[in-house]
């Protein structure tokens, strides 16, 4: 999203039932993110900017909602503290990829490449999803980077 000052890249933003969390990156600055809490507050929306861990492409490449209440997250991102009043899942070591996932309704898309974290969704009782990712990841890409959502009016 561009304004009139900064950016702000849709990677960055994670929508919870309470607040829009912005993830600053090296695709999303102060101003863009800070522009972005203006327009979501002119919407009735409050939105709130965090750090994104170092090393982290995207604020959702290390964390997605499973359910209004959870998510799943990557444990520096879960050790960063910005998910207050969330429950967080932490992704199995090793699985740190598998938190960029997508949730469709009751059902959660996920990468067929984590098998723990297919395990650990499903024993949550979540209709699990698994996807090929293998040739999204050859350019650094995962499923909520690749997916584009609309929300019935």
């Amino acid at each position: 999203m561009s304004l009139d000052r900064g950016f702000s890249d849709g990677g960055d933003v994670l929508v919870t039932p309470d607040v829009v969390l912005i993830g600053l990156s090296a695709r999303t600055d102060a101003a863009g993110a800070q522009a972005l809490c203006a327009a979501l507050d002119r919407l009735g929306l409050s939105g709130r900017v965090e750090q994104t861990p170092p090393g982290v492409l995207h604020f959702k490449s290390a964390c997605a909602l499973l359910d209004e209440e959870t998510v799943l997250a990557t444990p520096a991102m879960a050790a960063s503290g910005v998910f207050k009043g969330l429950e967080v899942v932490t992704t199995p070591p090793g699985e740190e990829a598998a938190a960029n996932l997508v949730r469709v309704g009751d059902a959660v898309l996920a990468s067929a490449g984590h098998p723990r974290t297919l395990e650990l969704l499903a024993a949550r009782g979540l209709e699990v999803i698994p996807l090929n990712t293998t040739e999204v990841a050859k350019i650094d890409a995962g499923l909520s980077c690749m997916s584009l959502r609309w929300r019935a009016a």
